[in-house]
């Protein structure tokens, strides 16, 4: 019985996970479409980093310098965006700023802000910010360098994770494809959290899979990065339990010592990250920082705004005027009957309507440029007639190109994985597809924006990297052959997705 219960939740996590690729798919192409001349962007974005996918499979050959070079890749052009277009702190990000210049400076003053008892959760980020304020001063280059640091951290994650289930030279494939991937780097001078904690999140999961044996020394670890993670940015409960997931289906699956002891190390690492939480919580409380700790005081927010069918699950000025400005003992409970009013009246028909706008809302939806470059002026001209605007709009519809290309590899290694399945020792597109499938079901629930598929690209691009292995070692068979029928011996899909990838590339 547990075994048919683990196939069944390993089906389901690959079903899903094909239906949500393949809805992002068609949004996002129909979006791009609508661009008018734009348009030729978005196919030549499809179109040339499809080639070079092709190109890395084909040509690229493992070297010990490898990730020094990804590295250096990513922060560069992480910095070049930096010192070229700034960024200045704007609404949120600007009241956690001079919130930490507040701190290094040993003011408590920001505490008078509702803010900071509403979103108590940000005083971490703030605490960070407010430490490197205090060595380097208030400038916003130091904060912005780090921005830079962590972006390059999590594209040799990216690597290091693929390594566990891809071919040496996929990896590098599909590491490079990410570090090129347009849309992280619009943010890389804003001042927000999702760096630091994408990098601690990544690192969690590294750990976790680093090995095919975990020892508890990296469990405990794996959980104290993530955390940390929750931390910077509280998205710690949807992965936890998309990583718990995990290890159900593989206890299920699977039977044998070594997959019981392994279940057991991530429910230890799990364990490790609720009781670290806690204590970063008294920490904040005892430190004076804050005396909510990193509590969430406005919990319904979210879901008031989630659940608003005619802006699309997305912030509004009237739901803000209407309940967030309620007096603090009112708030919670207007909040809650709001929710409840809406949910009712919705309707099956309603539901769908309203899945579907959140969905483009978040990811069928153009990148948002006002964080990093609202402070400049767009009808600037940079190149000839061409102003700051149109390049930047240019710029914005190739990533939908690039991010269309992931998310259809992806969708093709969901649907081979929920076909065929995978084996003990190669369950990490297990843990990918439920990371997939949480964050993208817990969206369709709160308040969405197109900033926040920051954290789930990178899982993208691993999966995308396997169904570029697959597609490519058809190809090669096919070719071989002469007959589009016959198929690549396929039977380890997952630590090298192929038993005929040999030697770090595809054969």
């Amino acid at each position: 019985m547990w075994k048919k219960i683990g196939w069944l939740g390993e089906k389901l996590c690959f079903g899903f996970g094909v239906l949500f690729a393949l809805i992002v798919v068609v949004q996002a192409t129909l979006t791009a479409c609508q661009g008018g001349a734009y348009a030729a962007l978005f196919f030549l974005g499809l179109g040339g980093m499809g080639a070079l996918t092709v190109a890395g499979l084909r040509f690229l050959r493992p070297f010990p310098a490898f990730p020094i070079a990804l590295f250096s890749l990513r922060f560069l052009i992480a910095l070049g965006v930096i010192l070229i277009f700034g960024a200045q702190p704007v609404q949120d990000f600007q009241t956690m700023y001079e919130a930490a210049c507040q701190i290094a400076k040993g003011s408590r003053e920001y505490l008078q802000n509702e803010y900071f008892y509403n979103w108590a959760y940000q005083t971490g980020f703030v605490a960070y910010e407010a430490g490197v304020i205090r060595l380097f001063g208030e400038n916003l280059l130091p904060l912005q360098l780090l921005n830079a640091l962590w972006m390059a951290g999590t594209g040799c994650l990216v690597y290091g994770i693929a390594k566990r289930f891809l071919s040496e030279t996929t990896a590098m494939t599909v590491s490079l494809l990410y570090a090129l991937y347009p849309a992280p780097y619009f943010l890389a001078a804003v001042l927000t959290n999702q760096h630091i904690a994408t990098f601690f999140y990544y690192l969690g999961f590294w750990l976790l899979v680093r090995k095919k044996k975990l020892t508890f020394a990296e469990g405990m670890l794996a959980g104290l990065s993530l955390s940390v993670g929750n931390v910077m940015r509280p998205l710690g409960v949807v992965i936890v339990l998309a990583l718990l997931c995990w290890a159900v289906v593989r206890m299920c699956r699977w039977k044998g010592q070594g997959v019981l002891r392994a279940g057991g190390l991530l429910l230890a690492a799990a364990v490790v990250y609720f009781i670290s939480s806690e204590f970063f919580s008294w920490l904040v409380r005892t430190s004076g920082l804050n005396p909510e700790g990193l509590s969430n005081n406005l919990p319904m927010w979210k879901f008031v705004l989630g659940f608003n069918l005619a802006s699309g699950g997305a912030w509004n000025q009237g739901d803000y005027n209407a309940y967030y400005l309620l007096p603090r003992g009112q708030a919670g409970p207007e909040m809650a009957e709001v929710v409840k009013e809406r949910i009712s009246s919705l309707g099956f028909a309603g539901f769908l309507e309203l899945f579907w706008k959140k969905s483009q809302t978040m990811w069928g939806s153009l990148e948002y440029l006002y964080w990093g470059f609202g402070h400049l002026d767009g009808n600037a001209g940079i190149l000839g007639g061409i102003t700051l605007s149109q390049c930047l709009n240019s710029l914005n519809y190739f990533d939908r190109g690039v991010f269309v290309l992931a998310f259809a590899l992806a969708a093709w290694a969901l649907a081979f994985y929920f076909r065929k399945g995978v084996q003990d020792g190669a369950s990490l597109p297990v843990m990918l597809g439920f990371l997939l499938c949480g964050y993208y079901s817990v969206h369709l629930l709160i308040e969405v924006q197109a900033r926040y598929r920051y954290f789930l690209m990178p899982v993208v691009f691993l999966l995308a990297g396997a169904g570029a292995e697959w597609l490519f070692s058809w190809w090669k068979s096919w070719r071989a052959n002469g007959r589009a029928k016959d198929k690549p011996a396929v039977v380890r899909m997952g630590a090298a997705v192929e038993e005929n990838i040999k030697n770090g590339k595809p054969s």
